[in-house]
């Protein structure tokens, strides 16, 4: 006799609970169709206040003692529980044996581990702890974590200590931290510290090193993406009337909550909607000589930012030029290097592989410049919901300066291009920067209702100065102490071992030997530029005197007539030791081709005015002598020709 549907069974597994072993394989109990509570309990007052979870696994048998064919059988959920609160949903882990646990992970594994992200934890994180304080040096420019976002906490290699983490607030402060470098030296850095509010708490310590400007330690923070684990089956009312033969219906929704969620609102002030980009511009035509040592584990950091895809290196025979914050051969594969990353923004580079030694690389320097982006936005609904997305943008954009963001499930997800082409991140695709094309292909179908939202800047703003840029590396060193005495200053260091110096002899303020710049003997700032970079730190020896500096204020009165501008302090002023500030107001004047006067307005400017040591009046804006020191008698002029000289309108 035929199958009928009195023959499908559904069949109990082992353990009817939502305890850790819950399910298990087949029973030959039936759940009884129309008993109360035959597959799920009441729900507590608790649970519906806080919300909860529960599984229960039940089996389709065909439940007859004949051979009759059995064609197909499938399973629906007809219709959703009358209370609002409540949702139901179908999915199988098609595994006859699993438990709880195991559905629980593939319920909770809807999101995968991605790259390591720039966060480091300040200190060691314990068990129990329902909040973890992290950090990122100001320099690195890493993106705050948000509201929402699940990240992933892991200890070194071991994939046994993974714990996913969501994130319930955000709290950020800016902290300056002190660290010791190798000579003993105590030196500060600046840090954006987050205090982060979690979903749940730690369910084992996570051991971290103190605050460092590189950071490294045992346990690491990584981002998520992601990842479709389960596919699940529900059921939703028509929010309209469906007439036979119709190829479309209109529903309430399409979507249905799968773990208790809660919302929250932060709201924000004073912000720029498309935020900054950072990018790396070059500062010079020239490339720079640096001798680095090669080591895996160990660090090198190069005096500027350094323009991506500019760096070059040989070591054991191998040629290497950079591609996208790594090193790699001719042939495309990384060699001996393989695992090397490069911070362009920093220059910190971190060595890998199994090459070793100390060689000379070349780069060009760069500077990191932040500013305002172009945006563009796509608004989706149900009709351009896709994985594939092509854009076409004027002005082209800069390399490494494209941010693609799009929301799955109420989550941002990113793209960024690398510099050399490639999009990377939760997706992957190409850009052209010749022609500004791009081709972006998302992880998942972002959500209706949603924005891809998207930003660039344009490098043809900037201009490189081809006259201004000798091909030498700035350095600059700030003293301990002010109040150096002239011609008492002597810099040491060395470049490939080869002993290098530069002294201030003439007493002037100026340095000459193997660097040349100027010494401000008032502050202790010492501006200098060399043809190749110091292999390590440089060695300042010095003299100061312990005085207490004398501290007046003069009022100037108002100078439109370029008069010089007299000063009268105390006599026998130590050479050197003069440092004080000065308001100009500066005129502007704007006029059109036929020289109308468009409109005036004045720009107060605040200039820094120091002594050489030999008499001589600097301004440290520009480096131009403005005037001079009578030490013997205290007498200050600042030259009004000079100071005061006249800027052409504009």
């Amino acid at each position: 006799m035929a199958i009928t549907s009195d023959d499908i069974k559904l069949m109990q597994p082992e353990r009817l609970t939502d305890n850790e072993d819950g399910g298990g394989q087949m029973t030959g109990l039936e759940v009884i169709d129309g008993d109360i509570n035959n597959l799920f309990e009441d729900i507590s007052r608790v649970n519906r206040t806080y919300g909860n979870v529960s599984l229960r696994k039940a089996f389709l048998k065909v439940d007859t003692a004949t051979a009759d064919l059995y064609l197909d059988a499938h399973s629906i959920l007809s219709a959703q529980p009358l209370d609002p609160n409540v949702t139901g949903l179908l999915f199988t882990t098609e595994d006859f044996y699993d438990e709880r646990t195991e559905a629980r992970q593939r319920v909770e594994s809807f999101v995968i581990p991605g790259p390591v992200t720039g966060l480091y934890l300040r200190g060691n994180q314990l068990q129990g702890q329902r909040t973890i304080i992290c950090y990122a040096p100001s320099v690195n420019n890493v993106t705050a974590p948000e509201i929402g976002e699940t990240l992933l906490l892991q200890e070194g290699d071991d994939l046994q200590t993974q714990q996913f983490i969501k994130i319930l607030n955000v709290e950020t402060t800016t902290e300056t931290f002190t660290y010791q470098v190798s000579n003993g030296d105590i030196r500060t850095f600046k840090a954006d510290q987050y205090i982060l509010e979690l979903s749940a708490e730690l369910k084992q310590d996570y051991p971290a090193s103190d605050p460092s400007p590189k950071p490294e330690g045992p346990s690491l923070i990584y981002s998520t993406q992601p990842a479709t684990s389960a596919k699940y089956f529900g059921s939703t009312s028509l929010s309209a009337a469906a007439s036979s033969g119709a190829t479309s219906i209109t529903v309430a929704d399409t979507f249905a909550p799968i773990i208790p969620t809660a919302s929250n609102e932060t709201p924000v002030i004073d912000q720029r909607p498309g935020g900054y980009v950072s990018q790396v511009v070059p500062s010079g035509p020239v490339d720079v000589s640096i001798s680095v040592t090669v080591a895996a584990g160990s660090t090198s950091t190069l005096p500027t930012a350094a323009v991506p895809g500019s760096l070059a290196l040989s070591i054991g025979g191998e040629s290497f030029t950079d591609s996208g914050g790594a090193f790699f051969e001719p042939g495309g594969t990384q060699g001996n290097l393989e695992g090397t990353t490069i911070n362009y923004a920093t220059g910190l580079i971190t060595w890998a592989g199994s090459a070793s030694g100390t060689i000379t690389m070349t780069y060009q320097p760069g500077t990191l410049r932040q500013q305002i982006p172009n945006t563009g936005r796509i608004d989706i609904d149900d009709s351009n919901r896709n994985f594939n997305y092509v854009l076409t943008l004027d002005p082209i954009p800069a390399p490494m300066s494209l941010h693609l963001s799009y929301q799955y499930l109420g989550k941002w997800y990113t793209l960024q291009d690398d510099g050399t082409g490639n999009l990377v991140g939760n997706g992957s695709g190409q850009i052209n920067y010749a022609t500004g094309s791009i081709v972006a292909t998302l992880q998942a179908q972002p959500d209706a209702g949603s924005v891809i939202f998207y930003r660039w800047t344009d490098s043809s703003i900037y201009i490189q100065e081809t006259e201004g840029y000798d091909g030498v590396t700035p350095i600059s060193l700030q003293l301990a102490n002010g109040q150096v005495v002239a011609g008492s200053v002597s810099l040491s260091w060395e470049v490939g071992s080869s002993p290098m110096t530069a002294t201030d002899v003439g007493g002037d303020g100026e340095i000459t030997g193997d660097a040349t710049g100027r010494i401000n003997y008032a502050t202790g700032e010492i501006d200098i530029t060399t043809a190749i970079a110091p292999d390590d730190d440089v060695t300042v020896d010095y003299t100061h005197k312990d005085t207490a500096p004398v501290v007046a204020t003069t009022t100037v009165p108002a100078n439109t007539t370029q008069q010089d501008i007299v000063l009268q302090t105390t006599a026998n002023i130590e050479p050197g030791s003069v440092s004080f500030t000065i308001q100009k107001a500066v005129k502007r004047v704007v006029v059109n081709d036929v020289n109308t006067v468009l409109s005036t307005n004045y720009i107060e400017q605040s200039h820094w005015l120091t002594d050489n040591g030999n008499g001589s009046l600097v301004n440290r804006r520009d480096l131009e002598v403005v005037g001079t020191v009578n030490y013997a008698t205290g007498e200050i002029v600042i030259a009004g020709t000079t100071f005061l000289k006249q800027v052409n309108n504009v």
